[in-house]
């Protein structure tokens, strides 16, 4: 996957934006298998749980997506669901792709200030659109989940401007279910109705790939 990388930090030099790579090597911003028929693609990495994760010894990728709440009730649903085997938290058994739309992990810090400011995503979506196409071309899957309405607005405005992908269905974003009350009722942050609702999700998405 050093291709991928190459990739990433040459829109980073392009760009003069910040070389995570630099303080977190780790941090490639995608995990599993390529080859994988079905992928699953966050908004961005999350620069709080970048930072959290760099204080840790034996730092590797597979801290990725294995760090917080949601993080675990992702591969836990992936893993019931036959997309992973062996233990959810270990980097091994992958039958799935998971990587992110836009890939650089300080944009975090920017979100809250101009999350509304579609100008602003659509310069990120153009930026890193050539990693995630190089991505596609390299894995060639079947089916793209997005996570969460942010995310599949952004994959959404790559494919108007020239992305070309497979089939793509969107999902709620695992933070969600663990993090945020649900709209519109009663159920709070880990319902287990939720849960076990976003894993049927998965479940049924594997089932028909």
């Amino acid at each position: 996957m050093n291709e991928i990388v190459n990739l990433q930090r040459e829109v980073i030099s392009e760009n003069s934006l910040y070389d995570w790579f630099d303080d977190f090597p780790w941090l490639t911003g995608y995990i599993g298998d390529i080859s994988s028929p079905i992928w699953f693609l966050g908004e961005n990495p999350s620069l709080s749980q970048v930072d959290k994760q760099s204080r840790k010894e034996n730092l590797n990728e597979n801290l990725q997506w294995n760090a917080s709440a949601g993080d675990q009730l992702l591969r836990e649903a992936i893993t019931e669901a036959g997309l992973k085997s062996g233990n959810p938290e270990n980097n091994e058994g992958w039958k799935c792709y998971i990587s992110n739309v836009i890939k650089e992990p300080d944009i975090v810090n920017e979100r809250n200030k101009k999350k509304s400011d579609s100008s602003y995503w659509k310069d990120q979506a153009e930026m890193w659109l050539p990693v995630l196409q190089k991505q596609i071309e390299i894995g060639e899957p079947k089916l793209i989940v997005t996570l969460g309405g942010q995310a599949d607005k952004i994959f959404r405005y790559m494919l108007k401007i020239g992305l070309a992908s497979p089939k793509h269905v969107k999902i709620h974003h695992y933070s969600y279910i663990m993090l945020r009350p649900e709209s519109g009722t009663k159920r709070g942050p880990r319902h287990p109705e939720r849960i076990k609702e976003f894993k049927e999700s998965i479940f049924q998405l594997a089932r028909n790939v």
